[in-house]
């Protein structure tokens, strides 16, 4: 049988969408790191930095870096970042939802054409 503790040995990964320490990001972050990998963490804006440093210092992340997904700019900045730190990534974690909060009330069939293509350009 391998050895899975080291499952990830040597990869290189970037995850997005820790919001706190019950996101699911953050238990896939955790698992990454416990086999091996080396991790960076995403945030967009400052409230999520505020949340999202103190958990990159706990897993000892190699990087963290301010990405919204919304943005190609701000993306690329994340790639460029990677690149010149690690020269290559070997997997990404897409963990990022969302919804208009305002059109989660009522029925699901009921949100409008412009918030659903939001969310699944980000989600």
């Amino acid at each position: 049988m391998a050895d899975t503790a080291k499952l990830l040995e040597g990869k290189k990964g970037i995850i997005t969408g820790v919001a706190n320490n019950l996101s699911i990001s953050w238990a896939i972050a955790q698992e990454a790191k416990k086999h091996g990998a080396e991790i960076a963490l995403t945030y967009q804006g400052e409230i999520l930095e505020k949340r999202v440093m103190p958990l990159s210092e706990e897993l000892g992340c190699e990087f963290d870096q301010e990405c919204d997904v919304t943005d190609e700019a701000s993306m690329d900045k994340l790639f460029a970042v990677a690149k010149e730190k690690w020269g290559k990534v070997d997997f990404i974690i897409h963990g990022i939802a969302f919804a208009d909060k305002d059109e989660l009330r009522g029925r699901y069939i009921d949100t409008s054409l412009k918030n659903f293509l939001n969310s699944m350009n980000i989600s």
